[in-house]
């Protein structure tokens, strides 16, 4: 048969082929590409011998006419293309089938829930309810920009558009964004997804604006922190919850969110400790998962009073309305110290009527009690962070994890309980320099 080179003759051979099993025709000037008729199916076709194997492969192009003559042409001189790298047409075209299904399957959204899930499926290391809420804040925007695309075809451009649009409101934010979708994109990368990851250049450029890092404020000054200090004990006992938190966090310089969440169950009268899991110590390198907070006299009787209350229950400070925790919550805490009735001493800038905001916050007594207590009582600057629950390195890089001082921060606890007594008695020269630098120091 004559080799077919227009759709006028395919058309007339399909008609001569009609009452036919199947009839097969060459396609003139394309070597190994035909037309083969098999009833009412017509369709191209591309026989060649494999590069590597030697073995000769049919391989379908697509069915006329919704697979031109002039594409099938086409299709067989990319095949060639192929051909001539060593490269198999049928092996190239099936990877592609399966990257596209891949990509359809793996949209933005679901490597999101697979990164989710593995971020929360282990049980020793689950993290905070904040940094949950925090997860969950910053994929929001990314979810409804990206959540239906394949995560293949997400690019740097892109994640840039909506990160800067986010900056217009939230500098912070967008920039949260962004780690965000970083962290999801790596992922994306370990699970084989995609080859690069189209955040990382985005690091390096100045394409959004920087976050500047702000410090919450805090009282340093003995004279300003004792005039809080005596607020705080004069505060109304009907503040039930309020009052004896606010006590607790200078005592102890836990975080705020450990203390309103304080179990009975961790808590060692008998042995003067305070035993338990920091919310922001899971997941993080730079501070501990187990913390021991010595338990000073003072803080004892604040602990003591609450046992009346809240003893048969598993939080000191129980609240059983409460649905994300039955414990206190720590933004009541925030509104008592910003209350305009507090900081009638004047302390910081425009204070009238602001209580101690911008002045002094729950979480400021820890930056309060790591100050005062290496300028004022001399200790030095690992014992202190310890006792806060950071992780501190040694010359070598390695935490000091096998470390841990109890006796020196019992020491240290009860001192600077009998120190936060001594400024709010107006006795601001009793100044003790402990001498527990050698001591830690041999511990390295």
């Amino acid at each position: 048969m004559a080799a077919l080179t227009t759709d006028t003759q395919i058309k007339k051979a399909v008609k001569e082929a009609q009452g036919q099993k199947r009839v097969y025709h060459t396609i003139g000037g394309y070597q190994g590409l035909r037309l083969r008729i098999r009833g009412g199916c017509i369709e191209f076709q591309h026989r060649y011998t494999h590069p590597i194997t030697g073995k000769r492969k049919e391989m379908t192009l697509g069915q006329y006419p919704a697979l031109t003559l002039e594409r099938a042409r086409q299709t067989h001189a990319d095949n060639m293309r192929m051909l001539a790298n060593r490269k198999d047409p049928i092996t190239q075209r099936d990877s592609e089938r399966t990257r596209q299904a891949t990509a359809i399957t793996n949209t933005f959204k679901a490597v999101a829930r697979d990164w989710l899930y593995e971020q929360t499926s282990n049980p020793d290391h689950q993290p905070a309810t904040s940094t949950l809420r925090n997860m969950h804040n910053y994929l929001r925007p990314l979810i409804a920009a990206f959540g239906k695309f394949p995560i293949s075809d997400i690019t740097s451009q892109q994640v840039l558009a909506l990160c800067s649009d986010i900056q217009r409101v939230y500098v912070h934010k967008g920039n949260r964004v962004k780690n965000m979708a970083q962290r999801i994109f790596a992922h994306a990368v370990l699970k084989g997804f995609i080859e690069y990851n189209p955040v990382t250049q985005l690091s390096g450029a100045k394409a959004l604006k920087p976050t500047r890092t702000k410090h919450y404020p805090s009282l340093t000054d003995p004279k300003d922190f004792a005039v809080l200090l005596i607020e705080i004990d004069q505060l109304s006992d009907k503040q039930v919850y309020n009052k004896p938190i606010l006590k607790l966090l200078p005592l102890t310089f836990a975080r705020i969110g450990d203390i309103c969440s304080m179990r009975w169950a961790d808590i060692d009268l008998d042995g003067k400790q305070w035993i338990f899991k920091p919310q922001k110590g899971q997941r993080r390198e730079d501070m501990v998962e187990s913390l021991v907070v010595p338990l000073a006299p003072q803080a004892i009787a604040v602990i003591e009073q609450m046992q009346s209350l809240t003893g048969g229950h598993e939080y000191v400070f129980y609240n059983p309305r409460r649905k994300k925790g039955f414990y206190h919550d720590q933004q009541l805490v925030n509104k008592v110290l910003n209350d305009p009735s507090m900081n009638s001493g004047g302390i910081g800038d425009n204070y009238e009527g602001r209580g101690y905001k911008e002045v002094h916050t729950p979480h400021g007594f820890r930056a309060s009690a790591k100050t005062m207590l290496m300028e004022r009582l001399g200790y030095d600057e690992l014992v202190t962070e310890m006792q806060l629950g950071h992780q501190m390195l040694n010359k070598y890089g390695k935490a000091y994890n096998r470390m841990q001082a109890v006796p020196e921060r019992t020491r240290m606890m009860n001192e600077w309980a009998n120190y936060l007594d001594d400024i709010k008695a107006g006795k601001f020269d009793n100044v003790i320099h402990a001498s527990f630098k050698q001591q830690t120091q041999k511990h390295g």
